[in-house]
């Protein structure tokens, strides 16, 4: 085959098929990276979460104590105490159940991700690869329509 002047329009074309593919695959691993970064702050969140039910716990037994030492135990501070001191362990156990469970389906959701993800890429470069190939055949079909012009006035 000969080049012609349509070779440089066809090179582009298939240089911008590609291009949209790389840009493509390029968006796809940014929204994987920003949930990636979204769930790297799990942990920070539920120790915040945790400290600040501490802090809250410590302050709340501060307030018992301060009663009972002021001689309110007559009243059953004490017995009030200790059912608020039941409540906040069973709270701190339901909030680190939780976290596990939050994220076990976050690691779940992130692995059906990945493999949507995988097959969004494979389809994008099947789709690539058949475009660039008729971008292809075009070309040639086209490099014989001119050649044959060119033949069919040369006579």
């Amino acid at each position: 085959m000969t080049d012609t002047f349509m070779n440089p329009m066809f090179d582009a074309q298939r240089t911008m098929i590609n291009q949209s593919n790389e840009l493509f695959k390029q968006g796809l691993k940014l929204q994987h990276d920003a949930f990636e970064a979204y769930r790297d702050t799990f942990d920070v969140q539920e120790s915040t979460q945790r400290r600040n039910v501490e802090a809250t716990q410590r302050a709340v037994d501060a307030y018992f104590e301060a009663l009972e030492d002021a001689g309110a135990d007559a009243m059953g501070v004490r017995e009030v105490h200790e059912a608020v001191d039941e409540q906040f362990a069973m709270f701190l156990d339901l909030h680190e159940q939780s976290w596990d469970n939050l994220e076990q389906l976050a690691e779940e959701n992130a692995e059906t991700y990945d493999t949507f993800v995988s097959q969004l890429e494979s389809m994008a470069d099947d789709s690539t690869g058949m475009a660039v190939e008729a971008s292809q055949q075009a070309e040639e079909q086209t490099e014989i329509a001119v050649e044959s012009t060119e033949d069919a006035l040369e006579q």
